[in-house]
């Protein structure tokens, strides 16, 4: 009786564990993996990503404020500049 109890114990333990367990198929996510591809770019910093409509953006800023913002296609593995913003990068003090 006590041996059933225990294996009762451990399968129920084993089943919420695996139920409540990341979903293996979405890690690493789409933009973790575009990560590794990601340029550098001389002159600008890596300011932030963020995902709009399924695509992967990236923002880039000069030291004038300047924004290049860029794209991942994820068939090719590349990332594409997408939009020049000027003074993007600077808060708006209106």
């Amino acid at each position: 009786m006590k041996n059933q109890k225990k294996s009762l114990f451990l399968i129920i333990s084993i089943l919420l564990l695996s139920g409540c367990a990341a979903d293996m198929e979405e890690y690493p996510t789409k933009w973790v993996k575009s990560l590794a591809y990601l340029p550098k770019m001389e002159g600008y910093r890596n300011t932030g990503f963020f995902e709009l409509d399924k695509t992967i953006y990236s923002h880039y800023c000069d030291s004038h404020g300047n924004m290049i913002r860029i794209k991942f296609n994820e068939e090719k593995k590349s990332w594409k500049k997408y939009k020049y913003e000027t003074f993007g990068c600077l808060e708006n003090k209106g």
